[in-house]
């Protein structure tokens, strides 16, 4: 079901915690709240499920108003950070637990809980309890209990966070696996970027309480609202940049060739740039754009070196350069030369 949010506020005290938000949660699609901690996003999940109570705004399923209706009605499942599972009680005890709140009938309990401990891959695992489980095992016990009783919304606050990498990786998937398969509408709250980028269709960057923008994952990384949206999402080289008596678009004392979108826009003086767009060599490659510099650091991480380069137009400035593969490592203090295209720059609002 479709999730609809309009006018939005949360205040705690004298404190805007939520500023006028609207937004559309697609039925059946996979959401995410991403942002940096005290941005509102945990605290428009609570509100959405109704464990805090907005000032003003409306909060509608399928065209339902649901602003008012208690927590416990309005058939939403939660998944926390902490997994919140009962130690006394067993996998199938917890997932059980669940179903009897929502007050299935008692015949029918068990067999949801064991579909649902099979679809987390955990059914041979049903009459262990917490403390016998891995952390990647009890969270995701929590996600069958909160599945188990057919939620209209799942909503999931932080769930891999509290896990290690190799776990969060694996749980990625799982998770979105099971939520194409249930089709059930679903908002994650994340502070991880790479977490957004794999499991959403839409991604909202929250910032202050406030929408910074939201859409595909596509769409968010290729083209920035703003510089806070840029350098939250993946790294973004940000080019102070003026227009000369002739018009042209100066980094420095050196001319830029951009497209005509982000030329359009250059009257807020930034232009953005990924890392991953610069091409590096000795001399000028042939591309619309070409700069000298200085390697200031080299950043080491396996198969992928981020280059720090001073560019010699611009000595105020620095750009990150990423370089994958197995290149051969840079020097700092080695003078490069940074290729771009016209179309590798894009527009940024301040």
């Amino acid at each position: 079901m479709a999730l609809q949010i309009e006018n939005l506020s949360k205040s705690f005290g004298s404190v805007k915690a939520l500023c006028d938000l609207t937004l559309t949660i697609p039925e059946a699609s996979f959401t995410c709240f991403l942002g940096p901690s005290g941005c509102g996003k945990t605290t428009f999940l609570r509100v959405i499920a109704g464990l805090e109570t907005a000032e003003e705004g409306t909060i509608r399923l399928a065209g339902k108003d649901m602003s008012k209706t208690p927590p416990s009605d309005r058939n939403f499942g939660m998944v926390f950070q902490s997994y919140s599972l009962f130690p006394n009680m067993t996998a199938l005890e917890n997932v059980l637990f669940g179903l009897e709140c929502r007050h299935w009938p008692k015949g029918d309990r068990k067999k949801r809980a064991l579909e649902m401990l099979d679809i987390v891959q955990l059914a041979d695992q049903a009459e262990k309890l917490p403390a016998q489980m891995s952390g990647g095992q009890q969270q995701r016990v929590a996600v069958a209990r909160a599945l188990a009783p057919r939620p209209s919304v799942l909503l999931l606050d932080e769930p891999l966070s509290a896990l290690d990498a190799n776990v969060r990786s694996e749980l990625r998937t799982e998770f979105r696996n099971i939520q194409k398969e249930l089709a059930i509408t679903t908002i994650m709250v994340t502070h991880d970027q790479s977490e957004a980028l794999e499991m959403s269709d839409q991604i909202v960057v929250l910032n202050c309480g406030r929408i910074e923008q939201s859409g595909s994952p596509v769409e968010i990384y290729a083209h920035p609202r703003n510089r806070f949206v840029a350098g939250f999402i993946g790294s973004f080289n940000v080019l102070e940049v003026s227009r000369d008596g002739s018009g042209e678009i100066r980094f420095g004392s050196q001319q830029l060739t951009a497209n005509a979108q982000a030329d359009a826009a250059i009257d807020s003086g930034v232009v953005g740039l990924r890392p991953e767009a610069i091409k590096v060599s000795s001399e000028p490659l042939g591309l619309e754009n070409a700069l000298f510099g200085t390697v200031t650091k080299v950043r080491y991480l396996g198969n992928l070196q981020i280059l720090s380069v001073q560019p010699e137009c611009a000595p105020d400035q620095v750009l990150d350069v990423e370089l994958h593969g197995a290149s051969v490592l840079s020097r700092p203090s080695e003078r490069v030369c940074l290729n771009f295209a016209s179309t590798a720059l894009h527009e940024l609002s301040r």
